[in-house]
């Protein structure tokens, strides 16, 4: 698996709409979501393909510091069965902040993609204008950490397919 080759994650619409209405649901409780998008590269290596989003079991918490979600060791290891099962590789977090997106010492410090080159997206008030909006911020991990994607760059970089 070489993710820090792929210079495109192609999502079907489908799954982008979907994405995005979890992740709009929570927010309108007040809570973030997390949705992961896995999938296959092409021969090349240079392309990913989106073919599944999930929505694993989490816990969403309103802090005095902040909101906080987070998926436990139970459901990780449900995914990772799913992944190995469907031969899929977990490539891209998504999830949503309540004003500016932005990726904070949590998203950083505790990522579920941890495979270099996976991509974490953070969309804007809770993605009530979609996940890759104006304000959406997005990062590559890289081995010193999480670069960000410059935004001319996002469009590139997450290219929308119709089904």
């Amino acid at each position: 698996m070489k993710l820090d080759q792929v210079t495109a994650f192609k999502v079907p619409r489908s799954i982008l709409i979907s994405t995005e209405n979890a992740i709009r649901k929570a927010g309108e409780e007040g809570y973030e979501c997390f949705v992961l998008w896995s999938g296959l590269l092409d021969s090349d290596n240079e392309t990913f393909e989106v073919v599944t989003a999930h929505i694993p079991e989490q816990k969403s918490f309103k802090t005095p510091e902040g909101l906080l979600v987070r998926v436990e060791g139970p459901a990780l290891h449900k995914l990772n069965a799913a992944l190995y099962e469907s031969g899929e590789v977990l490539a891209v977090q998504i999830h949503a902040h309540p004003h500016e997106a932005y990726h904070s010492r949590t998203d950083s410090g505790f990522p579920i993609v941890t495979a270099l080159g996976g991509l974490s997206i953070v969309a804007p008030d809770f993605a009530t204008r979609g996940v890759l909006t104006i304000g959406t911020a997005a990062y590559r991990l890289q081995q010193f950490g999480w670069k960000k994607v410059p935004r001319r760059k996002l469009q590139r970089v997450v290219q929308v397919v119709d089904n």
